[in-house]
């Protein structure tokens, strides 16, 4: 399987296109839809699923037209489905942003193993910056959508800290040390890279 990182959007969200075989998986198609179908095609691939990490605005921004574009099934957490289409619950109305409505084919749900050529990808509902908020995890690589950074985590003004932190640690304890972590936004880390310098992680999990 290759991972490839689109960054797209004004607020620099990280697309990942997940390719293997002639098939591929887009996780948070936040905008620029043709620079994503571009990447797609010139990989010689088609994109099946576009799996979302949480709803908000700027990480669902280009889902329903490559949705269109490529008959590519959506998948959310249900807690989350609202956001698709609704730019007040996804925060596009507060943050000059918007998003084109779409809508869930199938939930992603805490369990849940989507088969991926010779892949699975196992998903974590990890609530927080969003109530619908999943990780997801293939083989030694976890797609954190916004609830984990590189040295920091996720906006919790509109979620709940206490969640977020709850799901912070189970990332901590179930995770080892050399998972490689893809964030939402900005470079990629590891989990032990996080329990050692994330401000967070070691003031209120790792104590």
């Amino acid at each position: 399987m290759k991972i490839q990182t689109i960054v797209v959007g004004e607020l620099q969200v990280n697309c990942y296109l997940l390719t293997e075989g002639n098939e591929a998986i887009l996780i948070d198609p936040g905008d620029e839809c043709e620079k994503i179908i571009a990447a797609a095609e010139k990989e010689g691939c088609k994109i099946a699923k576009i799996l979302l990490t949480h709803g908000h605005f700027d990480h669902i921004g280009a889902v329903a037209d490559i949705a269109e574009k490529t008959d590519a099934k959506v998948y959310v957490h249900k807690e989350d489905e609202i956001m698709l289409s609704d730019n007040a619950k996804n925060l596009a109305e507060i943050s000059n942003g918007w998003a084109k409505p779409c809508k869930a084919d199938k939930y992603l749900e805490n369990g849940n193993v989507i088969v991926f050529g010779e892949n699975e990808i196992n998903v974590h509902h990890t609530p927080g910056h969003s109530n619908g908020g999943v990780c997801l995890e293939v083989g030694k690589n976890l797609f954190s959508g916004d609830l984990l950074f590189r040295g920091s985590i996720g906006r919790f003004d509109r979620g709940d800290l206490r969640t977020e932190l709850s799901s912070l640690k189970y990332l901590m304890d179930n995770f080892s040390d050399d998972m490689v972590v893809f964030p939402g936004h900005g470079p990629s880390t590891t989990i032990g890279e996080e329990k050692m310098f994330n401000p967070y992680i070691v003031n209120h999990i790792m104590r």
